[in-house]
């Protein structure tokens, strides 16, 4: 037919576009910090984009009808589904070592800061800080009572207000508010990425709600989960818990003092609306 495009005459521009486009793409989203699952997926939109103008500037397809036109659609149907379940398997997918590695980042900078110190010799320093405290603390009972010339003996701070200032102190100065706190720490360690609290978080089932965790689990089975991820499996998270996608170097990582304000959160939070997983004991 007179003045009808051959194939190359559609293609050749749409295609120097889309290459130009997809270029652009791959490099901005990099100089962006976009991760390459994310990149790929922004240069595939450009090569989609290609295909349909040039589906548009092709010629009409014959009329068809009866069994060559259920055939036809069948074919078109077969076809879309391999591309998406092809694209669905190779593609790459979200790796929860991804994650993990950004918390490695935040251990080797802690390392870097006190690279003689391992963290249980941080423990027995704190420990030691603790005894010189209370030492203080005894010695300046003694020297009010000398220079009073009366005893002060349940007029200091008590038991309960000692310990707290203990804490603070062996922390390196945790706010009062530890709840507060511990959502800070819970928002520092990119909690969030597996857990939602408040319809806030992840949107992949890899971690179980925590609205109500508060009325399920002690603070000390919290402690002891943080650090040792095997010990508790939430109800319904037995994949998950298998796969070992909870990071095991806590221990390392998050300080005592970060734990008991982490944990002082997680137990403050008793939404019954919010229908939080059960935790099973598994050791």
């Amino acid at each position: 037919m007179m003045g009808q495009k051959s194939f190359l005459d559609i293609i050749k521009w749409k295609l120097v576009g889309s290459v130009i486009i997809g270029t652009g793409l791959w490099f901005a989203s990099g100089a962006l910090g976009f991760p390459t699952v994310f990149r790929i997926m922004f240069v595939l939109y450009a090569v989609l984009g290609f295909f349909m103008f040039v589906l548009l500037d092709l010629p009409p397809m014959p009329e068809l009808s009866g069994g060559k036109a259920i055939g036809a659609l069948l074919v078109f149907y077969l076809l879309c589904s391999a591309v998406y379940t092809g694209a669905g398997v190779n593609l790459p997918q979200f790796d929860p070592e991804w994650e993990k590695g950004k918390i490695q980042k935040i251990i080797e900078a802690k390392k870097r800061a006190h690279p003689s110190i391992t963290p249980q010799e941080l423990n027995q320093q704190t420990k030691a800080l603790s005894a010189k405290t209370d030492d203080l603390m005894e010695r300046l009972a003694k020297l009010e009572e000398t220079m009073t010339g009366k005893s002060t003996a349940g007029e200091g701070p008590s038991a309960e207000e000692l310990a707290k200032k203990k804490a603070a102190m062996a922390a390196g100065g945790i706010p009062s508010d530890p709840v507060a706190y511990g959502k800070e720490v819970y928002e520092l360690y990119e909690c969030y990425n597996c857990h939602k609290i408040g319809g806030k978080g992840s949107v992949k089932k890899r971690g179980p709600m925590l609205d109500n965790i508060g009325n399920l689990a002690t603070v000390e089975q919290l402690k002891k989960k943080i650090y040792d991820p095997k010990y508790l499996m939430a109800d319904g998270f037995e994949k998950e818990f298998n796969k070992g996608l909870m990071p095991k170097n806590y221990p390392e990582l998050i300080s005592e003092g970060e734990l008991d304000a982490l944990t002082a959160y997680l137990v403050s939070l008793k939404n019954t609306s919010v229908e939080t997983p059960k935790p099973v004991l598994k050791k």
